[in-house]
């Protein structure tokens, strides 16, 4: 996979844009808790990030549809440096204010939808036409593009804890807006995936540009195990958010207040997820729906050890949560981009980073005035409740997609001969016109 055109630079690209996000993650609530003191105002913030993208992540798909996958990241990344630096540009000039904020944190989870949807598909194109449909493969570089976000969410927050100690939360948004900056050069100098003959006919076109806006949520709700999938993951991203949202007040209140402790619970999930990221990326191939089963139980359980105010308990169960989570990441990605028709996959890919997103916000907004109401035991033991149906809903989408998948809907007189055209087998059509 390293040897695949473009595939090494997209992984380091992924590995610095998300580096410097985990900065932001650090930095930007505990900004906003050290000047407010308000954890209803620091969720705020980060929410409003995650309803840009739960507002305008549907209408995406056809930006991306049209635009191409590669053309659509380096237009996200080249507006993501001025909206991030914008933050200490007006704090240093006495111009910062909560609304201010809240408008930044909307425009950057605009950009967030079509970015993180073509990410996802760019990793067929690289592969190509034949090796992009190689279920185990492309499992394989999901796991690896996966990994760096994982070893990102390790140094990360170490590093942030240390830098927001050293410079103050505002300096370190500085450095967020140089790693998207970077991101766009090497994404524009080495990321180029192969033309290729279908994506340039005129009926691949249309079937992109008439595609509704609605396309790609109508067709995960129709297809059972995708629509598990989906339910799955909204699960678990309502209550993870609300985990970033907990530690800084618990850090704050119950741990000494240092922000390096922060950084070394958080750390610790990032260690998790930088191991399990290697596991996937080995291994995933290989591991059939009861290893992947065992892999969700083991998200879910030691999210339990979050209600034990210790923090080598604490950072343990992150660290278990971590390690499992780039299995569970990298088989609906893979099982979502071919269970789908090529010409719809910005449509569905879009819908379910919307749909992510959409439970993100839920999470990161109900969990600052959860905090003031029920405290840090109660949001815990629902987190955990949270996880642990979503892993029982993966489990249920693995069963419902054991079999081959079906033939969409409205096709349903295809003749028995072509049932080979279906999603899982279909050469990978390009969305990149101009690559």
């Amino acid at each position: 996979m390293l040897h695949t055109p473009g595939l090494l630079a997209l992984f380091v690209a992924k590995l610095l844009s998300t580096f410097g996000s985990w900065l932001t993650l650090l930095a930007l609530p505990w900004f906003v808790l050290v000047t407010t003191g308000s954890p209803a105002k620091m969720s705020a913030v980060l929410a409003v990030e995650f309803l840009g993208v739960a507002t305008l992540g549907l209408p995406s798909g056809k930006v991306v549809a049209r635009l191409g996958v590669r053309r659509t990241m380096l237009i996200c990344d080249a507006a993501r440096v001025p909206l991030m630096a914008l933050i200490p540009l007006l704090h240093q000039t006495g111009w910062l204010s909560l609304p201010a904020l809240l408008a930044v944190s909307f425009s950057l989870g605009a950009f967030t939808a079509p970015y993180v949807s073509s990410q996802r598909l760019i990793l067929a194109d690289l592969l190509g036409p034949t090796r992009g449909t190689d279920e185990k493969l492309l499992a394989r570089a999901n796991s690896l593009i996966d990994g760096a976000t994982r070893i990102a969410a390790l140094a990360g927050p170490a590093l942030g804890g240390l830098l927001i100690a050293l410079l103050g939360p505002a300096q370190v948004l500085w450095i967020d807006a140089g790693t998207y900056l970077v991101s766009f050069v090497i994404l524009a100098a080495f990321v180029r995936p192969p033309a290729t003959v279908v994506a340039g006919t005129e009926s691949s076109r249309a079937s992109h540009q008439q595609a509704a806006t609605f396309t790609g949520i109508r067709h995960a709700l129709r297809h059972r195990a995708l629509r598990l999938f989906v339910l799955a993951l909204t699960l678990v991203t309502i209550s993870v958010p609300a985990i970033f949202i907990c530690l800084p007040v618990l850090v704050m209140d119950d741990l000494g207040g240092d922000p390096r402790t922060l950084g070394l619970l958080i750390a610790a999930n990032g260690a998790g997820l930088a191991i399990g990221s290697l596991v996937a990326v080995t291994g995933l191939g290989r591991m059939n729906n009861t290893a992947l089963t065992a892999a969700a139980m083991l998200q879910c359980a030691p999210l339990w050890l979050l209600l034990v105010d210790q923090t080598f308990v604490m950072a343990s169960g992150l660290f278990l949560v971590g390690l499992a989570t780039p299995l569970l990441a990298a088989t609906i990605n893979t099982r979502v981009t071919l269970r789908t028709p090529a010409p719809i996959r910005p449509h569905v890919m879009t819908a379910v980073t919307t749909t992510e997103n959409l439970g993100a916000f839920v999470g990161y907004t109900a969990a600052g005035p959860a905090l003031q109401l029920s405290g840090l035991r109660t949001i815990f033991a629902a987190i955990a409740t949270l996880a642990a149906l979503g892993a029982i809903t993966f489990a249920m989408a693995l069963r419902a997609d054991h079999s081959p998948p079906a033939v969409p809907r409205q096709r349903p007189r295809e003749p028995r001969q072509h049932r080979h055209t279906s999603a899982i087998h279909e050469p990978a059509a390009r969305t990149e016109r101009n690559p």
